[in-house]
């Protein structure tokens, strides 16, 4: 148990920086509580959709981006299968049936299971009742960043913004282990959000450090079913 915590917290700092710490700090806390208290009862986000997309990352060692692919697929009540399908830990799921959370690695062993009737959970931060909020909260006071216009993203039309994020939320040991992205002199971080027009949900995030390009997320399919 302690190795998956150690595991799961050095991801929540690599995905921070994405979406912002105090919000994956509440998607998380709904999906890996481990004193068994009851979570706040909403509705699910998504339901009777099938989300395919993308994450590409740093790895542990190395600065070539880890890219891999997920296939979600939601019920009518918002329970979901989520698979890697392409890329590192092919075949590893997710899955939630609306009491219990479940973590499967490629070899189909259980590596996690919570208890958990919550509606906010997700399979992703990205895909969160809690990001998307947090996006739309953005918008509408104003925050949200520089707007750099429209491009076409699932076939939907998507409003690119530029936010700037604090330079302080760079780890010391990035530092160290990607020398050649994150500078112990100077960091200049920005996220593009890229936000459906009309129904205002988050369909990509790019995090880039002095310009280059360490950690993205995107939808690569959205079909209904």
């Amino acid at each position: 148990m302690k190795q998956q915590i150690k595991k799961r917290l050095s991801w929540v700092i690599l995905a921070g920086i994405l979406i912002v710490g105090a919000l994956l700090a509440y998607n998380f806390y709904v999906l890996m509580n481990l004193n068994g208290e009851e979570t706040e009862q909403v509705e699910p986000f998504y339901s009777n959709v099938v989300i395919g997309y993308q994450e590409r990352k740093l790895p542990k060692e190395g600065e070539t981006l880890e890219e891999r692919e997920y296939l979600v697929t939601y019920d009518e009540n918002g329970h979901f299968v989520s698979e890697v399908v392409t890329g590192p830990n092919v075949g590893a799921k997710a899955e939630w049936d609306g009491e219990t959370y479940l973590e499967f690695n490629p070899d189909g062993e259980e590596v996690l299971r919570q208890e958990t009737n919550s509606g906010a959970v997700a399979p992703h931060p990205f895909l969160s009742r809690a990001t998307n909020e947090q996006i739309r909260k953005w918008l509408d006071d104003g925050t949200l960043g520089s707007s750099e216009g429209e491009t076409n993203l699932v076939g939907r039309t998507a409003q690119a913004y530029v936010k700037s994020e604090s330079a302080e939320t760079v780890p010391e040991e990035w530092i160290e282990n990607y020398p050649s992205i994150f500078s112990e002199e100077e960091n200049k971080e920005t996220v593009t959000y890229y936000v459906d027009a009309n129904e205002r949900i988050l369909l990509a995030a790019e995090s880039r450090n002095n310009g280059k390009l360490f950690h993205s997320i995107r939808m690569t399919s959205f079909e209904s079913r």
